[in-house]
């Protein structure tokens, strides 16, 4: 009995010191951003439409989608705002396999959380 307990101790230890721990850090919406979304929330077709940020080679990427558009990918920016022309400066392919960490960062009836 006490050499299970010592080792489901062991097993606990190593898993809570091999966890990854990560700063909390406030979800903000890019300055550079804010213009667009305003305008989709304007249009007033933006029912389904939402900014996500995902990370990718270390680097955030903004992806933002409507449900009633035609391409899943129109409009990816990186994290300066420059728009993600495929196959020049970012394989779609790659993308697609190794973007992680996703987080939502508006939606279309959301207020839009301003940062930097």
């Amino acid at each position: 009995m006490s050499k299970k307990i010592v080792f489901v101790t062991c097993i606990l230890a190593l898993f809570l010191l091999t966890c990854e721990e990560r700063e909390t850090e406030e979800i903000t919406t890019p300055a550079w951003i804010e213009t667009r979304l305003t305008e989709l929330e304007n249009s007033g077709e933006c029912f389904g439409c939402t900014l996500q940020r995902w990370t990718y080679n270390n680097e955030y990427y903004y992806h933002l989608y409507c449900n009633h558009w035609s391409c899943s990918n129109c409009e990816v920016y990186r994290y300066n705002g420059d728009k993600v022309v495929w196959g020049e400066n970012v394989d779609p392919a790659d993308y697609e396999k190794n973007k992680h960490r996703p987080v939502k960062i508006w939606e279309c009836g959301m207020e839009i959380n301003a940062g930097t």
